[in-house]
């Protein structure tokens, strides 16, 4: 646990996980339901980033910086809105951590060809990522382990979770925007060069983000799971196109998850079901949750809290302290970590005095907000 908090997603945490599992494995611990649970996620999650991926290789950062600054009118406030508009909805698209890949680039632009302030719109991208993709089972992995150990239904997901995503998301935002108030109250410089026609790479990578996004919000409405009906239509999408994308297999993270699924399974430990589903219940799940993945980061935690959660509503709370009570802290969230990575010199601190009460008050808004949809 401890080598998975500190390199989640490392070739070395993955080895350290595959030992202790292989270990168990060979003391007779079963090992073919952890695979059942993390294989959807491996796949859409190499979809999900190999389209981002494609997106930004395109050159299409640069050509949506220049649509949000018109947008905003070089107001930054109203940039800092659409920049949190735009993450979410590609965090519904392409799970969270496809859309700090994507947006990431886009933020950098804002900043050099525009002169927007970019610690604000960093923080605001980071946090509506992280809270909003409890809201959609597609928007984070986790989402996807949760629904195929618990076999929730992706529509039941939706229903429960839709606004407690909705309102996470729209505090989380709300708190950086207001603590950032003066960052965000100075103008941007506004495009002055002409908008250029799209070029074949750019609509193809358009095409792929289009079909796969119809994909997955129609494949639920039919009962079906997202992650391999979004997986296929990116493959035969990008298959069409004339230049061959890179693809991007989290196979580390995959490993590790299994890995730890197959350790807790083989420790005995009690499931929390006697909780029920009292608000407090609930909260107690949730504030857990969130304070491990604060501590140690949500991929271990989340790979050992599957095995603990046998009932739906302790599984919507554990996803809820997952996302957005990992916000508490820098290395709390895979997402946030990628991100920072990407950012590299550019990247602004992330303070913990500052993420933490916000952690905490946008779990204890959320969790209620579950409650009332049980």
């Amino acid at each position: 646990m401890v080598t998975l908090a500190v390199r989640p997603g490392s070739t070395r945490g993955a080895a350290v996980a595959l030992c202790a599992a292989g270990l168990d494995a060979a003391l007779g611990a079963a090992v073919a339901p952890a695979i059942r649970i993390v294989a959807p996620m491996v796949v859409f999650l190499a979809a999900a980033l190999t389209l981002a991926g494609t997106l930004e290789r395109a050159g299409l950062g640069g050509r949506v910086a220049a649509a949000l600054a018109r947008r905003a009118r070089g107001s930054s406030l109203a940039l800092y809105a659409y920049v949190c508009a735009t993450c979410a909805a590609l965090t519904a698209t392409v799970s969270l951590d496809g859309a700090v890949v994507l947006m990431v680039p886009v933020l950098l632009a804002l900043e050099h060809r525009h002169r927007a302030p970019f610690a604000p719109l960093f923080a605001g991208m980071v946090v509506v990522a992280n809270a909003s993709s409890i809201a959609v089972p597609q928007g984070n992995p986790t989402n996807l382990l949760i629904i195929e150990r618990l076999g929730i239904a992706p529509t039941t997901f939706l229903a429960h979770m839709l606004c407690p995503g909705l309102v996470a998301a729209v505090l989380c935002a709300g708190s950086v925007a207001v603590s950032e108030r003066r960052r965000l109250a100075v103008p941007y410089a506004l495009p002055v060069a002409a908008r250029e026609p799209l070029s074949r790479s750019e609509l193809e990578a358009i095409f792929a983000f289009v079909v796969a996004a119809l994909v997955a919000w129609v494949a639920p409405l039919f009962g079906v799971a997202p992650w391999y009906p979004f997986a296929a239509a990116v493959a035969l999408a990008l298959a069409a196109a004339r230049t061959r994308p890179a693809a991007i297999v989290p196979w580390q993270l995959g490993v590790q998850i299994a890995a730890t699924l197959i350790v807790v399974r083989a420790l005995g430990v009690p499931d929390l079901g006697r909780l029920g589903t009292t608000l407090p219940g609930l909260l107690l799940v949730a504030l857990l949750a969130g304070g491990a993945s604060a501590l140690l980061n949500n991929l271990p935690v989340g790979a050992s809290a599957l095995a603990l959660i046998t009932s739906a509503p302790l599984g919507y709370a554990a996803s809820v302290g997952l996302a957005v009570g990992s916000l508490a802290t820098p290395q709390g969230s895979v997402a946030t970590l990628l991100a920072s990575e990407l950012a590299g010199e550019h990247r602004p601190s992330l303070p913990v005095r500052r993420l933490a009460p916000l952690a905490i008050v946008a779990v204890l808004a959320a969790t209620p907000a579950l409650w009332l949809t049980l």
